[in-house]
């Protein structure tokens, strides 16, 4: 009886896992599925200090069946990174299409022209309401500028 009842709990486990909405074992439960894009993008002169003015939008959206959490960063291929602390709200299972946008602007100053492919999105680090971090490489890179 008691192998039976530990049978019982033990798939009705799996089950539950398997229900989540992103697990995998490249993926930790919780954690939001994120896809990112840029918005508006402009690359200005200041008449008043001669600074090139790169001003831009980050739009983040979740994934049918994720959880919200955080964006924490994203990682540009110079090495920098961008400070996003941007919520990213859940995504229920019915959806169609992903949630949001999830919008976070950016104004970056520079003495010269900054020179092509100088702000380039490689990854971005989330971070799950349940405190776990994840840092995702992307499949191809997002190019400011």
């Amino acid at each position: 009886m008691k192998r039976w009842i530990f049978a019982g709990l033990l798939a009705a486990v799996g089950l539950g896992l398997s229900a989540c909405s992103n697990f995998s074992f490249q993926h930790p439960i919780g954690v939001p599925t994120v896809v990112v894009s840029v918005g508006d993008n402009s690359l200005t002169q200041d008449p008043t200090t001669g600074n090139w003015v790169l001003a831009f939008q980050l739009e983040a959206r979740t994934l049918p069946g994720s959880p919200g959490g955080v964006i924490v960063s994203f990682s540009l291929d110079s090495g920098g990174k961008l400070d996003a602390g941007r919520r990213v709200e859940r995504c229920p299972v019915t959806e169609k299409d992903p949630c949001g946008p999830f919008v976070t602007n950016y104004k970056r100053e520079f003495t010269s022209y900054p020179p092509a492919g100088s702000y380039v999105i490689n990854g971005l680090t989330v971070m799950g309401e349940n405190g776990v971090v994840l840092h995702q490489t992307l499949g191809s890179p997002i190019r400011i500028h």
